[in-house]
């Protein structure tokens, strides 16, 4: 049976360190139920000596800086640690507001076949991020699945890249897709969605073009969320309010279980689901179907993209130079 390490991003902030604790108590409690899933903690401090990993808290603290704009370094370090901490075969890193289907997790990775492949809970293509060109796919980092393999690659490849000022997941896939690229490879072949839903993340359940979930999805019954490997419990607007609702979602976890034959049928439509997922594409485009996004002239897209800014998005305006 293939042996997976959660890794889950947190910091020294008051807020994320509660939330440990929330998920300490709603889905982190099912891995004590499998023999091959162990899970850390990672954070940064820049003014410890060394790295340093408590087994009894699962807490693993890296020196280095523990700010949004060194979260590669964090990573980086963390999968660097892991390597000679653990035996594993996937690595899942995920963070402290994404709610995991550990049940559905595990099934899932023993079904894979091609340990190439970065499979991700988003894939997004951003006019902004360049992997290693505007619009090229990467991985969402709330729920990324890596092989060792491909774990290997990040670390010899992306050392280079670990004072870049940007979130991991962008320079994860800018490294891989870089190393595909240079293999002579289409590094489509190498990125994939699974299943990936949200709860309450906004007020309102307005459409976002995604196949599966919206962003303000209040439906927590088994029927519904039984199909998602995760779940965004993240409020993008009352961050205060994720945790009741982190612990309301697991009830609905905790009071139901999968049948085989239910299991199966869900893991056979996650992957008949990634030969043609969503694609995001901008906080006010949302989403597009990858067969569409793979096919559209993609200046076209470029220019949209650039035009249609939320106004708290991170590069809003910085990037019109290029219209």
């Amino acid at each position: 049976m293939k042996k997976i390490l959660i890794m889950i991003m947190s910091c020294n902030d008051d807020f994320f360190v509660t939330q440990e604790q929330v998920i300490k108590g709603t889905w982190i409690k099912k891995i004590d139920q499998f023999n091959n899933i162990d899970y850390i903690i990672y954070r940064g401090d820049p003014n410890i000596q060394k790295h340093k990993y408590d087994k009894q808290s699962h807490l693993l603290t890296l020196k280095c800086e523990d700010d949004v704009n060194n979260t590669f370094k964090k990573t980086y370090y963390a999968f660097k640690l892991a390597h000679k901490i653990f035996d594993y075969d996937y690595i899942f890193r995920t963070n402290t507001s994404t709610y995991i289907n550990v049940e559905l997790l595990n099934a899932f990775i023993q079904k894979m076949e091609d340990d190439n492949i970065l499979w991700a809970s988003d894939l997004y293509s951003l006019s902004n991020s360049f992997c290693p060109y505007p619009l090229y796919l990467y991985g969402r980092g709330n729920g990324m699945i890596l092989s060792k393999k491909v774990i290997d690659i990040i670390l010899s490849e992306g050392i280079s890249h670990l004072y870049y000022e940007k979130c991991d997941d962008w320079l994860i896939g800018n490294i891989l897709n870089s190393y595909w690229i240079k293999q002579g490879k289409d590094y489509l072949d190498y990125i994939k969605g699974y299943h990936h839903g949200w709860y309450k993340c906004v007020p309102e359940e307005q459409p976002n073009n995604h196949k599966l979930c919206v962003y303000g999805n209040k439906n927590n019954s088994w029927d519904f969320v039984k199909q998602f490997v995760t779940i965004q419990t993240k409020r993008y607007r009352e961050r205060h309010l994720e945790n009741e609702q982190s612990k309301e979602l697991h009830k609905t976890f905790e009071d139901n279980q999968y049948t085989e034959d239910e299991l199966n049928k869900i893991i056979d439509d996650i992957f008949k689901y990634s030969e043609r997922p969503s694609v995001f594409i901008g906080s006010i485009l949302g989403y597009t179907d990858y067969i569409e996004w793979k096919n559209c002239n993609k200046m076209e897209l470029f220019n949209y993209q650039v035009k249609h800014k939320a106004s708290d998005d991170e590069e809003f305006g910085k990037d019109t130079k290029w219209l």
